[in-house]
């Protein structure tokens, strides 16, 4: 790597990190009640990854979701389709069994990669 992706990639990360914070404080001033407005299970799914410091086992995933976002993921359907993303390569990882990450937090994927 050259001395600018160098550049370029701690800029990523810290943007990513900064928009992860940014998620956070929106959701707590939203007034109670109130949730951002979502369009599908998978964008809600990636939002709770987004907001995470590491991967999480999808019955904590379905936990976030009902609590912060007042939505019913079905189990069986949410991981069919996590892991048809998977299998396209876009999006997410499965890092362990039932267990996902978002394919661009590299910094929370250690060093086996997806599974």
């Amino acid at each position: 790597m050259t001395d600018i992706d160098n550049y370029l990639e701690i800029q990523r990360e810290l943007l990513q990190a900064q928009l992860r914070v940014v998620y956070r404080h929106q959701r707590k001033a939203l007034p109670r009640g109130q949730q951002l407005k979502r369009t599908s299970n998978l964008t809600i799914v990636e939002d709770i990854l987004q907001n995470s410091d590491e991967p999480l086992h999808i019955s904590k995933i379905i936990q976030i979701a009902q609590k912060d976002y007042n939505v019913n993921l079905e189990r069986d359907s949410i991981v069919s389709a996590l892991i048809k993303k998977i299998n396209a390569g876009k999006m997410f990882l499965r890092v362990a069994p039932n267990t996902f990450a978002l394919k661009n937090n590299t910094e929370i994927v250690g060093e086996g990669g997806a599974l």
